[in-house]
């Protein structure tokens, strides 16, 4: 072990290149995303802030809004009731459902 740290001090250290500033934004958005799912979770309840995030996500990579709409309903409905009803996981609806 010490040998190959030995080699990696003597290595010479690899160029870096950041990513294109779309690609940062996209992450920024991503991130943005997340962490509103995170903390409106409660909130919102699971299906509508799952839809939400589905949406945003889906158009991040490139999605039409009809199909990411379509697939962010679909999704948090059906992985509602899985974890509801299959997996006896409670989740909350939300202040507007309850």
């Amino acid at each position: 072990m010490a040998l190959c740290a030995l080699l990696l001090l003597r290595r010479q250290p690899d160029t870096v290149t950041w990513p294109p500033l779309r690609t940062l934004r996209h992450l920024a958005i991503m991130v943005v995303a997340l962490a509103g799912y995170g903390a409106s979770f409660e909130w919102l309840g699971f299906p509508l802030a799952t839809t939400l995030l589905t949406f945003v996500l889906g158009r991040l990579f490139g999605a039409s809004a009809k199909a990411a709409l379509l697939s962010g309903v679909v999704g948090g409905l059906v992985l509602y009731l899985a974890f509801d009803r299959l997996l006896d996981v409670t989740l909350p609806l939300g202040v507007w459902f309850s």
